[in-house]
């Protein structure tokens, strides 16, 4: 069948010209992906992937191996509400690009299917399946109704629990009461499939419960849905390549972590970079070139990562016009919010929230 060659900014972009694909229109099928070789872009470096197509499967879906798959990643900060650093997020959509943060996640899939892109590796979902995914490894759920919008498919939804590494002991390795915790971090760092019975009825039911509860209690909780996991027998790897803890964000009191933390804070009002630096207590140009160096993006840019995002979420969940989206945000010229948004999201607020709401 030959190979298609093209450059993109996001997964859509491919799923978009694999489902316009001659064989994938005519026969109404589920495209089936398989990971070939696979790498992350730099920050800054041009996209492209190669996708080969690679014969039907038993149902006749149309299969399509992915050669390079160079996509961008959005690096995401979460502010918790609790001390424990650790909170209960409701996914009605899912809309967020390929995206990585700190927190581990654990993800209960309540609605709908599709294909979850974790790390190197990809696999279907369905309403009932448990993944859990390591800190900073890159991840994206793409739901079957998106891929197929003429089918009238259900939009997929889900329940994750995220919790930073910060709260567990240092040194964990060496204690001997955390060691099934430890595996189970590290091995979520390939992402994980949890199989066992009933587990997902019950991690849901926990789930609830642990929003009901506070403090010493809470922890309790918690620490009882990961040694679930920890016992759980039937589990499969999602990626052939680990993403190590060589990727995670530095200390809460790091520079990075105090500016990441004034822009979430504050990102709704006009930031300069002085304010920034009085915050951190830096030197305003040495501030710049250290957080340059350790993530290779500016501040502003970083700035404008959590608008955007953040004005995503108010497209997708609520019925605000394009101006109060864009004033919501942080931004007060709404064709300076659009060119921003048409440039991180590629494309304009207007044709993302058609999109959505076409789901």
């Amino acid at each position: 069948m030959g190979q298609l060659n093209f450059e993109t900014q996001e997964v859509n972009d491919l799923l978009q010209k694999v489902k316009d694909m001659p064989e994938t229109v005519k026969d109404g099928k589920t495209p089936v992906f398989e990971t070939g070789e696979t790498s992350t872009l730099e920050p800054g470096s041009k996209a492209t992937l190669e996708v080969v197509r690679n014969g039907d499967d038993e149902s006749g879906n149309p299969k399509y191996k992915i050669k390079k798959q160079n996509m961008p990643i959005l690096e995401r900060k979460i502010i918790h509400d609790r001390t424990t650093l650790c909170s209960r997020i409701l996914s009605p959509r899912f809309v967020l690009p390929r995206h990585k943060h700190a927190e581990y996640e654990i993800m209960l899939f309540t609605g709908g299917s599709g294909k979850q892109f974790v790390g190197e590796g990809v696999c279907d979902y369905k309403e009932g399946d448990i993944a859990m995914i390591g800190s900073n490894v890159p991840h994206l759920h793409l739901c079957n109704a998106k891929l197929n919008p003429t089918m009238g498919l259900e939009a997929s939804a889900g329940v994750a629990l995220q919790f930073h590494p910060t709260i567990f002991p240092m040194s964990m390795e060496k204690l001997p009461d955390y060691l099934p915790i430890y595996g189970l971090l590290q091995k979520s760092q390939y992402g994980i499939r949890f199989y066992d019975k009933n587990l997902y009825e019950e991690l849901l039911q926990r789930f609830q419960e642990l929003e009901r509860v506070e403090h010493t209690a809470r922890l309790i909780h918690f620490f009882q849905i990961l040694e679930r996991l920890c016992q759980c027998k039937k589990t499969n790897i999602l990626s052939n390549v680990a993403y190590n803890s060589s990727n995670l964000l530095p200390e809460v009191n790091e520079p990075v972590n105090r500016v990441y933390a004034y822009l979430f804070n504050h990102f709704k009002e006009k930031i300069t970079l002085k304010e920034i630096a009085d915050y951190v207590k830096q030197n305003p140009s040495a501030l710049c070139r250290y957080f340059k160096q350790r993530t290779d993006k500016n501040i502003f840019q970083c700035l404008a990562e959590i608008r955007i995002e953040h004005a995503c979420k108010l497209l997708a969940y609520s019925n605000l016009t394009i101006a109060q989206v864009a004033y919501e945000s942080g931004y007060n010229y709404v064709p300076h919010f659009i060119m921003q948004f048409e440039k991180i999201v590629k494309r304009t607020p207007s044709e993302y929230k058609s999109q959505i709401d076409s789901l």
